[in-house]
């Protein structure tokens, strides 16, 4: 178990290669869409395109995490002491019965929400070769590298009724949240780059799209690219800081989910294990 220290890191803004998707006049008659699954040679596993933007400013707000908060930019920094050991995250019974309590805790004692859920989570970890295919399966999902958010509004909120089994209508307020931090600290190996809900255009920059696995679907939004974005991430993150981020919210002030993706970056140390990180995903309610 990593304790928390004072981290006292020094800034460090570095650029780095986000991958958009890249508009597509078919897809003003199909909707775009990515499959989960191989499902052999009569359907394409997505009929979508993305391309890598080169040397977007990636901001490091290390030492200034207190100007930044779910309300004005979609995300913010928390401390958490996790209970549960690096290898214990990977018993997945042991992170519903200790860590999603202990987020459920932080959640409530952040926003003062009447109830909170999560979801599900999902554990991350890199081989050494990635980006570069194997072509092999993987026993633990990769990092992402597609700028997106994990749900449309209309996702979210169906996720709710049909998998929590709580009716979003019985409560004032309902923000969907994503909560990820690192197995092993300090992070500099493909961290969490996160965009500044203030610079995106929903209408403009935001489409929805299918994700289909073999027993189900959701829908979230894949993102074209916009030069007005601005990005954020935190430089040598600790087990111990959990980023929260927003998918939606059913305030619509606060309707615009944080665009976000993981970067391969320059600046991480030469001789760090490859990342492995957690993210659940919770439902606030109010």
């Amino acid at each position: 178990m990593e304790i928390s220290q004072p981290n006292n890191a020094p800034r460090c803004d570095t650029s780095a290669n986000l991958s958009y998707l890249v508009r597509d006049k078919k897809h003003d008659e199909e909707k775009p869409y990515r499959l989960r699954y191989d499902p052999g040679e009569d359907l394409p596993r997505t009929n979508c395109v993305t391309k890598p933007q080169k040397d977007i400013r990636i901001h490091d707000f290390r030492g200034q995490e207190q100007l930044f908060s779910l309300e004005n930019h979609g995300f913010t920094v928390a401390k958490l002491e996790p209970k549960l050991s690096l290898n214990e995250f990977y018993d997945s019974s042991k992170v519903k019965d200790v860590y999603y309590e202990q987020l459920k805790d932080l959640l409530k004692d952040l926003f003062r929400a009447k109830k909170v859920e999560i979801l599900e989570h999902v554990i991350r970890k890199r081989y050494p070769g990635f980006p570069i295919s194997t072509g092999e399966d993987y026993e633990h999902q990769l990092p992402t590298s597609i700028v997106h958010t994990d749900f449309t509004p209309e996702a979210a909120l169906e996720a709710s009724e049909l998998v929590l089994h709580i009716d979003p209508a019985d409560y004032g307020r309902v923000q969907c949240l994503n909560l990820w931090k690192p197995l092993r600290g300090p992070l500099t190996d493909w961290p969490l780059a996160l965009c500044d809900a203030q610079t995106v255009d929903k209408q403009r920059d935001f489409v929805a799209s299918d994700v289909v696995t073999r027993t189900g679907f959701t829908e979230n939004f894949q993102c074209y690219y916009n030069p007005d974005h601005r990005w954020y991430y935190l430089n040598n993150q600790l087990a111990s800081e959990v980023i929260i981020f927003r998918q939606t919210d059913t305030e619509e002030r606060y309707a615009i989910g944080v665009p976000h993706a993981s970067f391969y970056n320059p600046k991480a140390r030469v001789d760090e294990k490859p990342r492995e990180s957690i993210e659940a995903r919770a439902f606030v309610y109010y």
